[in-house]
């Protein structure tokens, strides 16, 4: 079983070639050294490959035979199986733009000018952007979930904490794979890997996805006739269920074993998504808010089709909506990365250089209603450039790591055309020839530059006892422009610029880690550790052409310290792991949105206004009580205190979190028994998470506590050439929210919330060749 935190001491991995250790860190991480024990296995949570239960960090590693037991094909299930970890879709930009948060720190805004808490990578390449990180699955080998600031080795915005994925790495030998998945809400999953060597030392591997399935959440029929529906809100009415999924993926991979000791990888991919919204579901209207007493006027005077608008209105079920208006999330992601490596003995030399891009294009129609009152539509462009050199090794006693980081990022923001109460425009009743508003929409440019040095060491004292000492400073940038241009009668953007901002600001941060590790037994480990992490300042990049610099105000860094106990311990021969973690962090320069006055204007900003403390613990147990059955039970706890809140209004010192459940926990049951012709397979799993408040606020559409109930049956032949699965998922049918935005029902009248997957039940073949 590879699920288990990580922590302990300066051991690394023996080397034979650079290739031995890829293999052996990547391509077989799961692999156990007693048969009827618990397995071995190695992460690079300290960026070289370690054994799991000898790294001084709190680590969970989910390795591809984990992925495939939970049914786990997209990162969103994710949550349900690491404790204190969030990972939700963001509302508003698309089900495929991650919202996570560990450890109660995260970053929940979206926007260029924000940073998130929880920095995500893939085969050591970071991506700034949290738009396309909730990402299908295609050919990973694990995924690394590190808990706590990694603000030393990772840097910027992991202050959270960071998710890490490991791909698959091209290999020696002709290998082939393909998944075929048949599911409910015609859920269609072809994912297939072609492994080739062109020559004895150049090796490339081909892995394509294809997922295709219908949104879960429908658009019921406006209780209105369509005609005068279309022609009082002048936009296309479309009754596509929402919450699809349509994406494409490719990636190619190529090794070059260049010499003995040097090796070169490249690596191309590319995605492409064309989606309906993420579900959305209205909670609650109360008409005395927002446009509601305008509406419904002119729907008695007959003015507007259909009935009065009442707060009876929201549908009970929260897979159905009124909604007709915009519902589309489209989203192409592409990169390209190179990986060279070299050898030096006992050192080896490292540089992963990155350039990334990706655009999207979001529109979504929030309020739930046939009627244009709250929709969005937004465009997104960016551009990354990563460069990294790394140099790991070992001398006399001492384990090292250090390296040079260099980051580049511009994004920008077309003009859209999402309005707010946009039918009272479009209908022609409500405003008269001479008292038409003037509408505008702004342009956004956005800039960032980032420079590190880092280094860590691992020294032994003694046998049993050895300490470390890491530090990174870095150095940031970043600028921003824009421009609010007037709408035509049509609402379309013209060249007519009303309004125009910019600003820049630079930051620098100084992290570290301070630590010791007892490695009592051989099975036996025990740590402290001090860890400082930050996430960058930033720029409120929302506009409003009636404020001055269109309301570019900056925000400065917030930063996290956090202090940390660990026990790694396997007991019984290896047939049993306990891992406990207990920490403390002190939170400051909370990066908050609230009301404030920004040049003599009242208006909602992002500023650093509180600070806090977070007390926690995590608790993992695998258990192998028999050949063949293995047990799993892993917990988390947090206990966040606000310890001043500035004037952040709605909020006190006794106010929750939010996105912070204060309990989580998963456990599973897999059995496996062999016979002549193959293997049959047994998994059930169980997740918990108690009540979750969405907002800083609390509001009236706040998750309650829930479970969910998953299973899956595989017959799998020798040798692996061919299973076939039955799996479910969710098989209780839960109705749960992942996102919510309560506290607009006092502001706009409508509270809305996104709704989780319901029950999925399919069927998944798998060959090999």
């Amino acid at each position: 079983m590879a699920w288990s935190p990580s922590h302990a001491q300066d051991v690394a991995v023996p080397q034979t070639s650079i290739a031995e250790v890829n293999e052996s860190a990547v391509d077989h991480s799961a692999k156990g050294t007693a048969s009827n024990g618990l397995n071995d296995i190695i992460v690079t949570a300290r960026r070289s490959p370690e054994y799991l239960q000898r790294v001084p960090v709190s680590v969970v590693a989910i390795t591809k035979e984990e992925l495939e037991s939970r049914s786990i094909t997209n990162l969103r299930s994710l949550q349900n199986f690491v404790p204190n970890l969030t990972l939700a879709a963001s509302q508003n930009v698309g089900e495929a733009a991650g919202n996570a948060f560990i450890r109660g720190i995260g970053q929940e805004d979206f926007a260029i000018g924000a940073e998130p808490g929880v920095g995500f990578y893939v085969d050591g390449v970071y991506f700034a952007r949290t738009t396309g990180t909730l990402m299908n699955l295609t050919d990973i080998a694990r995924i690394e979930v590190l808990r706590g600031p990694q603000g030393t080795l990772f840097g910027k915005n992991t202050i959270g904490g960071a998710i890490n994925l490991i791909s698959v790495m091209p290999r020696p030998g002709w290998e082939g794979r393909s998944s075929l998945i048949l599911g409910n809400y015609h859920r269609v999953e072809l994912r297939g890997v072609l492994n080739a060597p062109l020559s004895q030392d150049i090796f490339v591997r081909l892995s394509a996805g294809i997922v295709s399935r219908d949104g879960y959440l429908r658009r019921l029929p406006p209780p209105v006739a369509l005609g005068p529906l279309g022609q009082a809100s002048n936009v296309p009415i479309d009754s596509e269920p929402e919450g699809d999924d349509r994406s494409q993926a490719v990636r190619v991979q190529l090794r070059w074993l260049v010499s003995d000791t040097f090796t070169a990888d490249v690596s191309l991919d590319g995605s492409r998504k064309r989606n309906t919204q993420g579900a959305t579901h209205i909670d609650a209207i109360d008409p005395r808010f927002g446009v509601f007493r305008q509406l419904n006027r002119l729907i008695r005077e007959g003015k507007l089709p259909g009935s009065e608008i009442t707060s009876d209105f929201p549908p009970a079920s929260l897979l159905e909506s009124y909604a007709t208006g915009r519902n589309l999330a489209d989203q192409d992601l592409w990169g390209v990365s190179t990986v060279l490596t070299k050898n030096l003995g006992s050192s080896t030399l490292k540089f992963i250089g990155a350039y990334r891009g990706l655009r999207s294009h979001v529109a979504t129609d929030l309020d739930g209603l046939y009627f244009s009152i709250f929709e969005s539509d937004i465009t997104a462009e960016q551009r990354q450039f990563s460069g990294e050199l790394q140099l790991t090794g070992t001398a006399s006693g001492l384990s090292y790591v250090a390296g040079l980081f260099l980051f580049g990022e511009r994004s920008k923001i077309p003009p859209s055309s999402g309005l707010i109460n946009e039918v009272l425009y479009m209908c022609g009743c409500f405003y008269t020839a001479d008292n038409l508003p003037q509408f505008t929409v702004s342009r956004r440019r956005l800039g960032s530059d980032s420079y590190a040095g880092y280094a860590q060491g691992t020294y032994k004292l003694a046998d049993r006892l050895s300490v470390t000492l890491g530090a990174r400073y870095t150095y940031e940038r970043k600028t921003i422009d824009g421009e609010a241009f007037r709408l035509d009668t049509d609402l379309k953007p013209t060249n007519i610029v009303v309004a125009t901002g910019t600003n820049r600001d630079s930051w620098s941060s100084f992290t570290y880690r301070v630590g010791a590790e007892y490695q009592a037994t051989k099975n036996l480990m025990a740590y402290g550790s001090i860890a400082r992490g930050f996430k960058s300042g930033g720029f409120n990049s929302r506009t409003a052409a009636d404020l001055p610099n269109l309301g570019f105000a900056a925000f400065k860094p917030e930063t996290a310290l956090t202090y940390e106990l660990g026990l790694r311990s396997e007991w019984l021969n290896r047939r049993l792991r306990l891992n406990v973690t207990l920490f403390h962090t002190d939170y400051e320069n909370i990066q908050l949105r609230q009301q404030t006055i920004f040049a003599g204007t009242v208006t909602t900003l992002i500023e650093n206004a509180a600070k806090a403390r977070i007390r926690g613990a995590e608790v993992e147990l695998v258990i192998v009580p028999a050949e063949g059955l293995t047990l799993n039970a892993v917990y988390g706890h947090l206990d966040p205190r606000y310890l001043d809140v500035g004037r952040v209004p709605g909020i006190t010192l006794a106010s929750r979190f939010q996105r912070t459940p204060s309990h989580s926990y998963s456990a599973s049951m897999d059995y496996k028994s062999s016979f002549r012709w193959g293997t049959l397979e047994l998994h059930g799993d169980y997740s918990y998470r108690s009540k979750e408040q969405f907002q800083i606020v609390a509001a009236l559409n706040d998750q309650a506590a829930y479970g969910l109930l998953g299973a899956r049956l595989t017959l799998r032949t020798r040798e692996d050439r061919f299973s076939v699965a039955l799996f479910g998922t969710n098989l209780i049918d839960q109705r749960y929210r992942t996102a919510g935005r309560g506290t607009l029902i006092n502001q706009i009248g409508i509270a809305y919330s996104s709704i989780g997957m319901p029950r999925q039940v399919g069927v998944q073949v798998n060959t090999r060749f």
